[in-house]
């Protein structure tokens, strides 16, 4: 279902302190996901995550207290070659396929400039509504199911930082460059 740009605008990404972050959000009912108004804040979520470089950006990231995160990535970049697909889920569920683990860095617009390594599962399905409001199952492994388990944290209350193993390797950006 596509839909038109109603000016979207950019908002403001809430920082981790803000209570929002740190609440359970409000599932939404499939009439709700239909509305003009869920419409122009899904739009409004994709275009901050664009302004702010992001993968994935969830409601309580753009200060709303509901249950939604799209995601998404051009083909060709750096951190995933293959791209991820402009995706929104309104109250996602995920079941783990497999028991296999990958730990990798992750980093969060709300936690600006800083990263760390957190383990994640390899592959999982997701299920949810869609932005028509419908039900759907997706089987997502690797980057992009790192990119679904972290978002869905996002709306469980959830930040990567609570998903690491100690604080050892949280590291700023700009410090990790110099590394070589």
């Amino acid at each position: 279902m596509s839909t038109r740009i109603v000016s979207p605008g950019v908002r403001k990404v809430t920082q981790l302190g803000n209570p929002v972050l740190r609440k359970v959000l409000r599932k939404l009912k499939a009439d709700e996901v239909r509305s003009e108004e869920i419409m122009r804040l899904v739009e409004t979520m994709a275009v901050t995550m664009d302004e702010y470089d992001g993968v994935g950006i969830a409601g309580n990231q753009v200060g709303e207290d509901l249950s939604v995160f799209v995601m998404g990535l051009p083909k060709d970049t750096k951190r995933h070659p293959e791209g991820i697909a402009l995706t929104v889920v309104f109250n996602p569920v995920i079941k783990f396929i497999g028991d296999e683990t990958e730990e990798d860095w992750e980093g969060c617009l709300s936690v600006p400039e800083l990263r760390g390594m957190v383990r994640r599962h390899s592959k999982l399905e997701l299920s949810g509504l869609g932005l028509d409001g419908k039900a759907f199952k997706k089987i997502y492994e690797g980057f992009p199911a790192r990119v679904v388990q972290h978002e869905t944290d996002h709306l469980n209350g959830l930040v990567y930082l609570d998903r690491m193993d100690g604080l050892k390797t949280l590291s700023y950006m700009s410090e990790m460059g110099r590394r070589g």
